[in-house]
């Protein structure tokens, strides 16, 4: 009787080991289970934090981005105002040199001795000066006399017989243009000549010069292959 107490008594202390053994494993399994969970939350808080300051370089980037189209729209408008600017100041450098020209013009008639007798004609007188004048005769090339010559020996000649003449400068698109010669008559205003054949020219800002030619019977000019709309045009007396 004595001997089955003290079996039992040793099975007791070896279930009672192991049930202690199994608490601590279990305590260690929990501990470790929860370091894990710690872990994971660290990186979790770790991998929010990085997505935070994404999300603030993303926003820092996107004001930056704004900061730059502001920056180019204020550009554009620089650019826009400076092209105004220059198209105005072109405008008047050409207005200068315009206005030089008819200096140099003037200044020429009256060292060679007869600007003093230079006067605005009749519409008649024009037409007489023009059916005697020789420059009509002569012929086109476009190296050694061309439209500049024309223009040049008309107003030449005109002032020789005392009559004021204008050279006339044609622009047209393309850097092109043209030159012919204008009459302040006294009796029908303006008139301006084509010097190649002797015509008149309804000339007109805007129109093709070709077909601002009054061509009479017999009279041709050659259609240019080139867009010849008068842009603009200036006198120089």
């Amino acid at each position: 009787m004595l001997t089955v107490t003290r079996a039992n008594t040793k099975y007791l202390i070896v279930g009672v080991i192991l049930s202690a053994m199994a608490i601590t494993a279990m305590a260690t399994g929990i501990l470790l289970l929860r370091q894990e969970l710690n872990a994971t939350r660290s990186v979790l808080e770790f991998t929010h934090s990085q997505l935070t300051q994404a999300e603030i370089t993303l926003q820092t980037t996107q004001t930056s981005l704004k900061e730059v189209e502001a920056l180019l729209a204020g550009t554009q408008d620089s650019l826009e105002i400076t092209a105004v600017a220059l198209d105005i100041v072109t405008e008047r450098a050409n207005s200068f040199e315009t206005a030089l020209s008819n200096l140099e013009a003037n200044y020429q008639r009256l060292t060679a001795g007869y600007g003093y007798a230079v006067r605005d004609p009749t519409y008649d007188m024009v037409m007489g000066f023009l059916e005697a004048d020789p420059t009509i005769d002569r012929r086109y090339d476009i190296d050694n006399y061309n439209c500049t010559d024309f223009s040049a020996d008309v107003k030449a000649n005109a002032a020789r017989e005392g009559i004021r003449c204008a050279y006339v400068n044609i622009y047209f698109p393309n850097l092109l243009g043209h030159a012919i010669v204008a009459f302040n008559t006294t009796d029908k205003g303006l008139i301006f000549i084509e010097p190649q054949t002797g015509g008149e020219v309804d000339l007109r800002v805007g129109r093709s010069y070709y077909e601002s030619l009054i061509l009479e019977s017999g009279q041709s000019y050659f259609r240019p292959d080139y867009d010849d709309t008068v842009v603009r045009y200036s006198l120089i007396w």
